[in-house]
């Protein structure tokens, strides 16, 4: 079996985080964010690793070639992996159709899992695939509940797990359980097939899997652990800040969090070691200050996330702010809702 991850997104729900990065390289606790999906890759032993891109591409290459572009070296764990390749998107091609280019230009056979770009779970791949085995499913669905499906595909399935109705953001969802779709799917090789005729940019959610459900195909895996969505810049901002709640009353297995190179408090404040803090700093609650940055003397930050790199000089305040990585702020700063970067700020309400 392959893997492919969709990574080719203009990443405009994270601007102005993704100006200069691919949105799957945004630093998420200290790490990559697709290093969060090559651990599942790694978990169900992949053969090759397929990467459909377009976006900053030129970026995840150097990533997995070993370097990023100041020359620092990058170690991608994928032990299991042999092979890492890369299916160009010259033009958006949405998901359907970056997944069906990514078939065509590495001539793919299928089986394949396949995962979105933005996302971070603690989802089992092997349980997928469990689901796959037992109902000999040409496809299979990762599902997840939540309160609000608005802004997700929402899924309908029968008791024996297949699916009957695929709504992709539906502004009439109905009565709950509302489960949605995660963006973890197990593509079997008739699936991979159809998939290879099909050429120009189209949907999987919204072009594809409606006509595959209609004939039956799709399956349902319903996941009772962790899932986000992180393509969003509220949805960036609070998934770290739940991950490390998990961490705190579930454990640290996952996500990284077995690391040793971070401090970890109970009112959600996490400092890594490779940073910098002056003195008589405040840090109230939900505070992420990762490697490299520095905070200067007397700076006052509540639920604020610090990047790498990042330079607040003394004096700072700053309250439900993003700090892009390698972003200088002057002495003095005062801000609250918003994410800076270097040369971009952006308005920033996120909800708890």
């Amino acid at each position: 079996m392959d893997a492919v991850i969709i990574a080719g997104g203009l990443g405009t729900r994270l601007h102005p985080l993704t100006l200069k990065y691919p949105k799957t390289l945004i630093p998420f606790l200290d790490r990559p964010l697709i290093t969060y999906l090559l651990d599942l890759v790694e978990q169900v032993e992949c053969e090759r690793l397929v990467l459909a891109v377009g976006h900053l591409r030129d970026e995840l290459r150097d990533y997995f070639a070993g370097a990023n572009a100041n020359g620092r070296a990058q170690q991608p764990l994928l032990c299991a992996v042999k092979e890492v390749l890369f299916a160009d998107e010259n033009e958006p091609l949405g998901t359907g159709g970056a997944l069906a280019n990514a078939i065509r230009q590495l001539k793919l056979e299928g089986p394949l899992l396949v995962l979105n770009g933005d996302i971070v779970t603690d989802l089992a791949p092997s349980s997928l695939l469990s689901t796959q085995q037992r109902h000999h499913a040409p496809a299979v669905v990762a599902g997840y509940r939540v309160p609000n499906p608005q802004a997700f595909g929402l899924l309908h399935a029968e008791r024996d797990d297949r699916v009957v109705s695929f709504d992709e953001k539906s502004e009439n969802p109905g009565d709950p359980p509302y489960i949605v779709n995660t963006g973890i799917y197990y593509l079997g090789t008739p699936v991979v097939q159809e998939l290879t005729a099909r050429e120009g940019a189209f949907s999987l959610e919204r072009d594809y899997f409606p006509g595959l459900v209609a004939r039956g195909g799709l399956f349902l895996h319903r996941h009772g652990g962790f899932w986000s969505d992180v393509g969003a810049l509220e949805s960036y901002f609070n998934t770290q800040f739940a991950i490390l709640r998990y961490w705190l009353t579930i454990g640290r297995e996952n996500f990284g969090g077995s690391r040793d190179n971070f401090f970890l408090f109970k009112d959600l404040i996490y400092i890594h070691q490779g940073s910098q803090m002056g003195t008589d700093c405040e840090l109230f609650h939900r505070v992420i200050v990762m490697g490299e940055a520095e905070i200067g003397d007397g700076c006052h930050l509540r639920d604020t996330i610090v990047l790498p790199g990042a330079k607040l000089r003394r004096n700072c305040s700053l309250s439900t702010v993003i700090v892009d990585r390698g972003t200088s702020l002057p002495p003095g700063t005062k801000a609250e809702h918003a994410v800076i970067g270097a040369k971009h700020q952006e308005p920033f309400f996120p909800h708890p």
